[in-house]
């Protein structure tokens, strides 16, 4: 996969963000290994809180498509940041429960590819099903 290309998705795909509040564009593309991708984008709210991150909407399109954690590729991710835009407390924990703690996770900002790093970096210590046995 080349990064270039993805930049350019994820750039296109920004433009389908709805923030008329933030006017803070989010896109993530999920690759999967059958060469398919699955979007999604940031959807604000003006009550805040029913606020849908970019992560979070492309998660359960692939869950709702029949993917499971094994089967993507390459989970990347775009924020309209000069510095790493990295995802919130809520994506990540949405991420760990539905990814696999070693999934390659690439994050753009707005000058191109900012990082690539290991899912289960990016929230340490998470709660997880094994908690609960």
């Amino acid at each position: 996969m080349d990064k270039n290309d993805i930049f350019k998705e994820l750039l296109e795909l920004k433009e389908n963000a709805y923030v008329p509040y933030s006017g803070f564009r989010v896109s993530c593309i999920i690759y999967l290994k059958n060469n398919k991708k699955i979007v999604g984008v940031n959807v604000e709210n003006s009550a805040y809180n029913p606020t849908i991150c970019a992560e979070r909407c492309a998660l359960p399109q692939m869950i709702s498509q029949g993917y499971k954690a094994n089967d993507v590729e390459v989970f990347s991710l775009y924020t309209d940041s000069e510095i790493l835009g990295s995802p919130c407390g809520t994506c990540r924990q949405t991420m760990i429960e539905l990814l696999n703690s070693d999934q390659k996770i690439w994050i753009f900002n707005k000058k191109g590819f900012a990082g690539e790093y290991i899912l289960e970096s990016l929230l340490p210590l998470s709660f997880s099903k094994q908690n609960l046995d």
